[in-house]
């Protein structure tokens, strides 16, 4: 598709998207329906409030004024609902006859969501957990604050289906392990997208931990809502908003990891005998700010020695959220910030004899490359966005973002840092148009445009113009629609399309469909079947890195986008309990996904795509790859709210061409945890990881790596204590209390037995 005709397309869709904006709201006169209004305690409107019929699907949101139009399926006698992200559910019951509209205000009040019903936008708009014909995982801010977690991965562990492999996501055996290049999971920051400019990997560093309202983790291809990166789901941390009251947070913490249990280990690095520490301060400060704004200012700063040798990380983090509201119809905000990081990375160890000191590799260079790699490294970003509401029905949304990156090698020999030219200097720009628009019958159309583009210089890069540089411009289109063909039947289905510039002599374009439908069972049972296609455009990392500073690895400017078809069953459910029980939730899902043109790192000894011999490692196209597996979620209220557990077990089945397993997949992932209330200020909790062994490893890492071949099964046992008492808050938190030694990835130790003391106080 050339450029005229991408145009004429844009053209069209403003053309649509303006003539929705000027058509009045649609309706039946003669259906029954309900209206009204959705304020907070203090009067003021709430914006993107659902309101639905109690245990259906039939719903609507509130505009920009807190209002609401619900037009019903049949008259009758009903419970409608209000729910919002941060605030407690309001229902109200009512008697409506054929022909008339009901009028039913909701104020609702805040609170720390825990379970149960809450808002998400795995569709690119505000819905209801229960209403998404997807697998969806939504962690709370409560429970992050629990587990004192500082930086992205951290949560993501206790995700069901999910497995940490250091620093790359695998979710549901979607990747294996490339150090964190290439991801085919997306993540977004309040909707916005961010992967790292020069490896298009998920930034789990730059996140604002304390001003995370939530965390949703919807699994399967993404792609055709978000394009390149969702081929395997999408990550959406979404931050809080400005409080009513000013709110002000100090919290310090600090701890230590246990000393090495083996001497053998100690004889080789001595300062393992030692107690290594870590610590954290935090400073976080929330308000409104004049009439419809606010906003929060979070500052963080953190040291951690490690628990190996050459492998100190220093974090200084800033960031700041402003809303605004600039008259009733428009409103937005700006999320903004930035940190400095100087981290020596423990690529690899020196054997299993020696698991402390990160190894070498002997490839006839002088000086031998070693398994660490120390940088500093510079990350900033700006996401604007804004919102108009034309009316009652509609929402239109602009975002912008901005997201820098600027890297530096630390000379090891005299500890300076190395001029940005021996480093890597990358951006990530773009911008997206959304409207949304309620239809006659409570339906929904999303329509939109996106424009991303990467450009990176960097010294590891080996363009086919012999150069540094790198661009991979986006421009996509993209639509869905969501309606209820009955009181119980819902369906979705939608479509994008992109087209990117690969370099300036090759652009790839792609039509990624995607089609669910939702049936409720019975009250408090609803079954779904989704199928959609996704894609992934190699990154220039994985295309152009052409280095053996530390591992050999070659460039592939051949490689060809990857594919993906996905079908997806499942079954949800949810029941009040008895005797001890207070409620049930549980979710059992079934998955395929078929991958074409499967990007993975392999071995290489003899000509390359290019017909140029090389030794060493190489990104690759396999033919395909296949992942089909069983995941089975359930969580409880016991005791009258004392008790809350949850458990999640996921089956993985992988096959490569040749009928082998996908390597460094774990056919068995398990997670499980547990939340006591033990005393009215005192709360304990447990939660528990298994991971067993990937069938497959890829051997030929260790031709370089000594015993690279070895994996353990993962055991994780973590334990935590929290005490409250008047705006202060003391928790003594134990990861793998059982000391238990296992890998995160091949070549690396996970953490040994540590202890977090942190003390919090909010005024």
């Amino acid at each position: 598709m050339n450029a005229t005709r991408l145009i004429v397309l844009f053209k069209g869709i403003a053309f649509v998207a303006m003539a929705w904006l000027s058509l009045p709201s649609l309706g039946h006169a003669q259906q029954a329906s309900v209206a009204g209004r959705v304020v907070d305690k203090t009067g003021g409107a709430l914006p993107g409030v659902n309101v639905f019929v109690e245990g259906t699907t039939h719903g609507t949101t509130t505009g920009m004024d807190g209002r609401y139009r619900l037009v019903l399926k049949s008259p009758g006698t009903m419970t409608i609902v209000a729910s919002a992200v941060g605030f407690k559910r309001g229902t109200t019951q009512i008697v409506v006859a054929e022909g008339q509209e009901a009028t039913v205000d909701f104020v609702l009040t805040e609170v720390v969501i825990e379970t149960g019903e809450v808002v998400v936008t795995a569709s690119r708009r505000a819905q209801l957990a229960s209403m998404v014909p997807a697998s969806l995982t939504v962690m709370s801010a409560r429970e992050l604050d629990t587990r004192n977690v500082v930086e992205l991965d951290d949560a993501l562990r206790y995700v069901s289906g999910l497995q940490m492999q250091d620093n790359q996501v695998n979710l549901r055996g979607s990747s294996g392990f490339a150090y964190n290049t290439g991801s085919r999971v997306l993540l977004l920051l309040d909707g916005a997208q961010l992967l790292t400019p020069e490896t298009d990997g998920v930034p789990l560093d730059i996140v604002p931990m304390t001003q995370v309202e939530q965390i949703e983790v919807l699994k399967g291809p993404g792609s055709a809502l978000y394009g390149s990166g969702a081929l395997g789901g999408v990550i959406n941390v979404i931050t809080k908003a400005f409080p009513a009251e000013p709110l002000t947070g100090i919290q310090t913490y600090g701890g230590f990891y246990e000393k090495a249990k083996y001497d053998v280990w100690r004889n080789e690095w001595p300062e393992s005998e030692d107690l290594r520490w870590f610590a954290g301060f935090r400073f976080d400060h929330a308000r409104k700010l004049g009439r419809g704004g606010g906003g929060w200012l979070s500052l963080s700063y953190r040291k951690d020695i490690g628990y190996m040798n050459l492998q100190q990380n220093r974090l200084l983090q800033a960031y700041a959220k402003i809303g605004f509201q600039l008259s009733r119809r428009w409103q937005g905000d700006v999320l903004f910030g930035g940190q400095l990081r100087e981290k020596d990375t423990f690529l690899f160890w020196n054997g299993l004899a020696d698991p402390l000191n990160p190894g070498k590799l002997s490839i006839s260079r002088s000086p031998d490359p070693t398994g660490s790699n120390d940088n500093f490294s510079n990350q900033f970003n700006i996401l604007p966005t804004f919102r108009y509401f034309p009316n009652s029905t509609s929402l239109l949304t602009g975002r912008l973002r901005f997201f820098g990156t600027v890297i530096r090698p630390i000379d090891n020999l005299t500890g300076k840092t190395k001029p940005v030219s021996e480093g890597t200097v990358g951006f990530r720009y773009g911008a997206e148009l959304q409207y949304t628009r309620t239809l006659a019958g409570n339906s929904t159309l999303t329509v939109g445009t996106n424009f991303d583009a990467n450009t990176t210089r960097s010294s590891f890069y080996l363009t086919r113009d012999g150069d540094e540089l790198g661009s991979q411009p986006e421009i996509a289109v993209f639509g869905q629609w969501e309606g209820a063909l009955s009181r119980a039947v819902s369906v979705v289905g939608g479509l994008r399309f992109d087209w990117y510039r690969v370099d300036a002599t090759e652009t790839v374009t792609r039509l990624s469909p995607k089609a669910a439908v939702s049936y409720v069972v019975s009250e408090g049972l609803v079954a779904r079947l989704a199928a959609g296609m996704g894609f992934r455009v190699p990154s220039l990392a994985e295309r152009f890195t052409e280095n053996v500073e530390f591992i050999p690895i070659y460039r592939n400017p051949r490689l060809k986008p990857e594919t993906g078809t996905s079908v997806e069953i499942g079954l949800r459910g949810w029941l009040a309990g008895a005797g001890p029980v207070d409620g049930i939730e549980w979710d059992v899902s079934g998955f395929w996904n078929d991958y074409r043109d499967f990007i993975e790192p392999r071995f290489v000894n003899g000509p390359n795509s290019e017909g140029v011999r090389i030794v060493g490692f190489q990104f690759i196209n396999l033919d395909d790859g296949r992942i089909a597996g069983v995941e089975v979620n359930v969580s409880g209220v016991l005791l009258n709210d004392l008790v809350r557990v949850t458990s999640g077990y996921t089956f993985l089945d992988t096959r490569d061409p040749s009928g082998d397993e996908l390597p460094y997949r774990p056919r068995h992932l398990l997670i499980s945890g547990a939340t006591m209330k033990i005393l009215p200020w005192l709360d304990g909790g447990i939660d528990y990881r298994y991971a067993s062994i990937p069938g497959t490893i890829d051997s030929d890492f260790a031709i370089f790596v000594q015993d690279a071949n070895v994996l353990e099964e993962t055991h994780s046992t973590d334990v935590r204590l929290m005490a409250r008492w008047r705006g202060i808050t003391t928790s003594l938190l134990v990861n793998n209390v059982f000391n238990y030694y296992y890998l995160e990835r091949v070549a690396l130790l996970a953490p040994p037995r540590y202890f977090t003391l942190k003390l919090q106080l909010d005024f």
